[in-house]
Order: C-alpha cells, then sequence, then structure tokens
C-alpha cells in the first residue's frame, strides 16, 4: 500500500526545494555489493560518453576568429571601455528615436544631452571627456554622480566618447555576495556545489558553445557535445556520486534529446526563421555564418534544461525515499508511486516555465496585444509563436522525460535491494 504519511513528508520537503540526492542516512534497504555493479554498469555508459564529449570539445573549441564583423557594431581593434562620473549634463533640443512629423513638416522633439564626465580607470584617471545621450538615457534618471561606461572610439583627431551603459559591475557584485551567503546560509556547501556546477556551464556556453555557433558549426552537434562533456560531471559534483544521482543524470539526456527532437519538428513545421526584432536582423548582418533558426533550436534545447534538471532530481530521489520507507515493494510499486510525486512536480514546473518565459518577453507580448490583432492572427506572429514554441516543447519533454527517469530510478532501485527486502516482496 501506498504510505501517505511518508508521500505527504516528501511533497513538504520537494516544495521546499530541499531535494538532496546524496545517500541518505539509512540505506539498510541497499545491497552495497548490488549498488557497486550496477553504478559500475551505468558508468561504463557516462564515462565513454564524457570523455567523448570532452574529446570533441577541445577538438573544436574555438579559435580567435569567429566570423563576426564586431566593426558593424562600432567596435574596433583599439576601442577600448572605461568607467567614468558623471560631472555635468547639458540638456538640448534634438529629434529623438521614434520622432513623430508634425503639420508643419517638421519632427518632434525632445530632450537629449550633453555629458561631462571624469574617468576612473588608471591610465586616463581624472580626465574629462564629453558625449551626448538620447533622451530616453535622460528619463531613466541619469544624474550627476551616477557611473557609466564609456566607449573610447579611435579616430584622426583623438578619441571620440560613446555612452555605453550605465556602470552596473559594482551592484552585481554586491548582490552577488548576497546571494551566496543566503544560499550558504541556507544550504551549506550544497548550495555552493550547485552554484561551482552552474558557473562551469553557463563559462562553457559563453567560451564555448556561443563562439562555437557564431563560426558556423552544427546547432545539434555542438549542443550535444557539450551537454556529453559536462552533464554528467555537474550533476555527479552537486548532487553526490550515487546511483541515483545516475539516474537522474539518465533522465536529464533522454530529456534533452526529446526537446531537441521537438525543437527541430516544430520549428521546421511552422518555418520560424528566429528572426523577430532588430537585434536579430544585426547578428544575421554581422555573423553570416549563423543560421537564426537554429539558434531558436539552441535557445529551446537550453532553456528546457534547467526545468528538466529539477524534475528528474526530484523523480529519482523520491523514488530512493518511497525504496526506503517501504519495506514490502517492487519495481512497478515504486514507479507507480513515484509518479504521484511526479505528476504534481509536472503541474508546478509548466507553470513555471510559462511564467518565466511570459514574464521575459512581457514587453513583446504588450507591443503585441496593443495592435488589437485577432487571436489567430496574435498568435501567428513568430513572436508569439516562438514564445508558445518554446513553452510547448520545453513541456512536452519536461513531461515525458518524468516517467523515463521514474522508472529508471525504480529499476535501480528494485536491483540494489537487500536479499531478505526481495524475499519479502516476493
Amino acid at each position: 500500500m501506498f504510505n501517505y504519511h511518508q508521500y505527504n513528508q516528501w511533497m513538504a520537503a520537494k516544495h521546499s526545494h530541499k531535494t538532496d540526492l546524496h545517500p541518505t542516512a539509512s540505506v539498510d534497504w541497499i545491497d552495497k555489493r548490488s549498488e557497486r555493479y550496477v553504478h559500475a554498469l551505468l558508468l561504463a555508459f557516462l564515462i565513454p560518453l564524457t570523455l567523448i564529449g570532452i574529446y570533441f570539445m577541445a577538438a573544436t573549441w574555438p579559435g580567435e576568429k569567429s566570423g563576426v564583423d564586431s566593426g558593424s557594431l562600432g567596435y574596433v581593434n583599439d576601442s577600448k571601455f572605461y568607467s567614468a562620473e558623471v560631472t555635468q549634463i547639458t540638456k538640448f533640443d534634438c529629434i529623438a528615436n521614434g520622432a513623430t512629423q508634425l503639420t508643419d513638416g517638421t519632427f518632434s522633439q525632445s530632450k537629449c544631452g550633453k555629458i561631462a564626465a571624469k574617468i576612473s580607470n588608471e591610465d586616463l584617471v581624472g580626465e574629462v571627456i564629453t558625449f551626448d545621450v538620447e533622451p530616453i538615457i535622460l528619463k531613466s534618471g541619469l544624474s550627476i554622480g551616477d557611473k557609466v561606461s564609456v566607449l573610447a572610439i579611435p579616430t584622426d583627431t583623438g578619441n571620440q566618447y560613446v555612452f555605453n551603459d550605465f556602470e552596473r559591475t559594482n551592484g552585481i557584485l554586491i548582490i552577488l555576495g548576497i546571494f551566496l551567503v543566503v544560499i550558504f546560509i541556507i544550504t551549506g556547501f550544497g548550495g555552493l556545489r550547485a552554484i561551482l556546477g552552474l558557473s562551469t556551464t553557463f563559462g562553457l556556453l559563453i567560451y564555448y558553445l556561443i563562439p562555437t555557433l557564431l563560426a558556423g558549426a552544427n546547432v545539434i552537434s555542438s549542443i550535444a557535445i557539450l551537454l556529453s562533456a559536462t552533464v554528467a560531471f555537474v550533476l555527479y559534483f552537486v548532487h553526490g556520486f550515487s546511483l541515483k544521482t545516475g539516474a537522474a543524470i539518465l533522465g536529464t539526456l533522454s530529456g534533452t534529446v526529446l526537446a531537441g527532437f521537438g525543437a527541430y519538428f516544430a520549428t521546421s513545421l511552422l518555418k520560424l526563421t528566429g528572426i523577430t526584432d532588430d537585434e536579430d536582423l544585426v547578428l544575421d548582418a554581422i555573423a553570416s555564418n549563423v543560421k537564426l533558426g537554429d539558434l531558436l533550436i539552441a535557445s529551446i534545447i537550453i532553456a528546457s534544461l534547467g526545468a528538466l534538471n529539477d524534475v528528474t532530481v526530484t523523480q529519482s530521489s523520491a523514488v530512493w525515499e518511497l525504496a526506503q520507507s517501504q519495506e514490502r515493494t517492487n519495481r512497478r510499486s515504486l514507479f507507480v508511486n513515484g509518479m504521484k510525486v511526479g505528476r504534481d512536480h509536472i503541474a508546478s514546473s509548466i507553470y513555471t516555465i510559462a511564467f518565466a518565459y511570459v514574464g521575459s518577453a512581457l514587453v513583446t507580448l504588450m507591443l503585441v496585444t496593443s495592435a488589437g490583432a485577432p487571436f489567430d492572427r496574435m498568435i501567428n506572429d513568430e513572436l508569439i509563436a516562438q514564445e508558445i514554441v518554446l513553452i510547448l516543447i520545453g513541456s512536452i519533454a519536461l513531461a515525458i522525460s518524468t516517467p523515463i527517469t521514474t522508472g529508471i530510478a525504480a529499476v535501480f532501485a528494485s536491483s540494489i535491494r537487500t536479499k531478505e527486502d526481495l524475499n519479502s516482496v516476493s
């Protein structure tokens, strides 16, 4: 019979995000010899997969040339970024972006700003520079004393300074410090391991995957190399070296493959180009090797990966908890009872995926909705269609990976039971 008391305890732990895949305190039900044998069989697959991924990553590591014409973005080889403090703001009339033509033939004007700022970098410390900013920068609250980032572009008559952005690095470091302290206080070293694992994956996205795609590499093979090289290592590092984690790894890999097939099918069926705004057009112009439709596939796979990891970790841990708490249980019982947890998790995760995408595309949704188009035309717009595909494909991969992970974990858990437990089941 299903133990609802244990189930409720597990659900409470899950919703408080305390799903830890480290071996539990009570492991009397586990036959150590069987566990080592099953884990060895799993590692016979995962270790070669990881080594192959590392080999191909090293072989395809992008060089310095990315095939991108950065000069089209206003950057030249000798360009340099500086930090500066605003010392003076002088407003003047200008024709801003989005200006409308008036009845007298002139265009509406707004207030631009001529900014004087003092550079704080060592090589030019104290030097006062000037540059102009658009009305939207003034409206955002630019004031004297603000730290800004400027780009120095060499010209025949000296450097031309261009406003780049507000200086946010120090603020980000402060928030990061608070984040690390909070995570450590609440989760201990387990949370810090998760951050290190995330940093490793994120670093490889920045320094391997993106430059590789900019150079024109095949998106599916590049992502496959990255995931093969990292998924097993990162999950074992974060959640502990155990058979329980191994089940989550297989579930994550399975779900990612499903997301890849789904992304390829959806983009082909709907003829999604990946071009939805000016930034896409700029990228298409400066990186001729990049196929924007392939980048959309990469976006779907990467976006699905985080949710998949959450589900697979939870399901594997759920099955292990059930196996520990119930002596008289078999493979089928573990799967059925584990899926009772999984169904709730699928529902909550779909909400998470949907609202995460809606939140990230809120401005886009507001623009499309304000146009007043019929609903069928609204969802036909590629801006909206892409978001719908991201939500649906991610949710499909998540839903299918849940029984896959639960089944794998049930097989593993039932295969490592002690002889006494096996006799009691039979």
